[in-house]
């Protein structure tokens, strides 16, 4: 998701350095890891010993990082999220993986035949495999339910799943194709959620003040074709921004595959995103001469998407590096503390009062 900066250039540069590291798998040991040495100095120990060890059966064996940090459990349980009774299955969903789930391109001219071969194909030959991971009572594939016209999916296969297991290939292939070419898109369910309560028409002029990776941008853009008449243009146009650089060159990768000439990618602060000027030609010919003169105008736009810089806590299904962030801290002296969120407070509002360009504007502030 997009990220703004800091107030001035050092939180910008803060921001950006943020943003450069890149996500790493949990589940292997790091060489930061202190426990990674030990399990080395172990192996070495054991290779020295092999005829020992060869006959005992022992081995050095790999364990998962613990998902536990009591200053998180602590601190949540103070706001009530859930009740106390349900808190240890709530904690429970949070070290599970997140189930991939995706969304049919409504602007795609294959989307109804896509959709029929979810729902008369996978959705049947997936199930026996389903049945082997919790003995057939969850479905194999399923659209969400909330979503208009069955083109949401949420699939019960985690992304490890899909690429490791063999009788999942002809799905896992199917989604790599059709995501390649566009006519679907790999998004977690809870990213497809703020676009559908802005009402987007095809008209509209929509900013996307924090826009990277994209997926919320082409499903904006989704809708604004999907909403126009069949055979004709929408005369609506999506903004979508970041402030790092690199992220923008991931939102164009993520949104070409739309091949639009309604979209423009801008590299800015969200916070200071500058005042557009609009050059409106009411009258022209076939070949798009102006046959009156340009109206230039201040751009206000109709619809704002503020996906703005948070702190991550929610996110721990999809990238479980979290857990591991809090046990470094632990080994270093350092706890985990609120203030890891509560220090962008103030970013995010500087990013809400700039998307508010106008008082009667519709505005969606996301902090997940």
């Amino acid at each position: 998701m997009g990220r703004g900066g800091g107030r001035g250039g050092r939180g910008a540069r803060t921001q950006r350095r943020h943003f450069r590291q890149n996500r790493e798998n949990v589940w292997k040991r790091s060489r930061s890891d202190p426990s990674s040495e030990t399990d080395k100095n172990d192996d070495n120990n054991n290779n020295n010993n092999s005829g020992n060890d060869n006959n005992n059966g022992s081995k050095s064996t790999w364990e998962p990082f613990a998902t536990q940090n009591p200053s998180f459990d602590e601190f949540y349980k103070e706001q009530g999220i859930v009740s106390p009774e349900e808190w240890d299955s709530f904690i429970g969903v949070l070290r599970t993986p997140l189930p991939a789930a995706f969304r049919i391109n409504s602007s795609s001219q294959f989307y109804k035949d896509i959709r029929d071969q979810l729902e008369n194909d996978f959705m049947i030959s997936l199930q026996a495999e389903a049945s082997q991971i919790d003995g057939g009572e969850t479905e194999a594939i399923r659209p969400l339910p909330w979503y208009p016209e069955n083109l949401a999916w949420h699939s019960n296969f985690s992304r490890m799943q899909l690429r490791k297991n063999q009788n999942l290939e002809r799905f896992h292939e199917f989604l790599k194709m059709e995501n390649e070419i566009g006519n679907i898109t790999r998004q977690e369910a809870v990213s497809m959620v703020p676009p559908l309560f802005l009402g987007v028409s095809p008209d509209h002029f929509v900013l996307d003040m924090c826009a990277a990776p994209g997926s919320k941008t082409f499903q904006l853009l989704e809708i604004v074709y999907h909403s126009c008449k069949s055979g004709s243009l929408p005369n609506g146009l999506v903004i979508a921004n970041d402030l790092d650089v690199q992220r923008c060159n991931l939102l164009i990768h993520q949104t070409k595959r739309m091949c639009t000439a309604n979209l423009i990618v801008t590299n800015h602060e969200a916070q200071h995103f500058p005042g557009c000027r609009l050059n409106r030609r009411h009258n022209s010919d076939a070949f798009g001469t102006a046959l009156e003169d340009s109206f230039i105008s201040q751009l206000q736009f109709d619809r704002v998407l503020c996906d703005v810089p948070c702190s991550g806590d929610g996110t721990l299904r999809k990238a479980p590096d979290i857990w591991r962030k809090c046990l470094f801290a632990y080994w270093a002296g350092e706890i985990w503390n609120a203030g890891m969120g509560n220090g962008l407070h103030c970013l995010q509002v500087l990013i809400a009062m700039r998307g508010n360009f106008d008082e009667n504007l519709e505005v969606n502030f996301l902090n997940l």
